[in-house]
């Protein structure tokens, strides 16, 4: 038995171009999440390495008041050598801290002086005084200021301690930690 072929009429009546506009739609909404997921990987990926060179900073702080520590507990006897012009890197503005007669050009807290960590004369690289090696993968050395003072307590004997004030780059110059520690003799 034969079967009669059937004609398809191509009448603008019958195509209404409804898969194009559904085919158009969902390439718009696929390409929309393609660059949204490299946008947000790109920004992951950022923070990540910023995250990395931050944790590089501190734990260069770290070691850097570490260094400090040595320094302190094996050169240092009192208040020896700490003026109020921080010469080298140590620090002394009576028994109160770093907060009345302040020398000219320096702020009543050391760490906030501008340059002060910049500044050789007046601060301490990493190593320069245990002879410890230098730090790997940062821009720069740690440098630190020592704050000496004493704490007057009545009927007791005067104490004295440290204010250790760090400031570290990580491997972009751009990424600075700032830590302090107050060390006591």
């Amino acid at each position: 038995m034969k079967y009669p072929a059937r004609q398809f009429s191509n009448s603008p009546k019958q195509q209404r171009g409804m898969s194009l506009i559904t085919s158009l739609i969902f390439l718009g909404v696929l390409t929309t999440l393609g660059y949204s997921s490299i946008t947000t990987s790109f920004m992951q990926e950022r923070m990540s390495g910023a995250w990395q060179d931050h944790k590089l900073a501190s734990e260069a702080a770290e070691m850097a008041l570490r260094d400090a520590e040595t320094y302190l507990s094996t050169s240092v006897t009192g208040l020896t050598g700490f003026n109020r012009e921080c010469a080298s890197g140590l620090c002394y503005n009576g028994p109160q801290g770093y907060a009345v007669n302040t020398p000219a050009g320096m702020a009543s807290d050391v760490w906030k002086t501008n340059g002060i960590f910049t500044n050789a004369d007046k601060s301490i690289q990493y190593g320069q005084l245990t002879g410890a090696t230098g730090i790997v993968g940062v821009a720069q050395q740690p440098s630190y200021v020592i704050e000496g003072f004493h704490k007057q307590t009545s009927g007791q004997a005067d104490s004295i301690y440290y204010r250790i004030t760090v400031r570290a780059v990580g491997s972009l110059p751009g990424t600075a930690v700032t830590m302090q520690e107050i060390y006591r003799a």
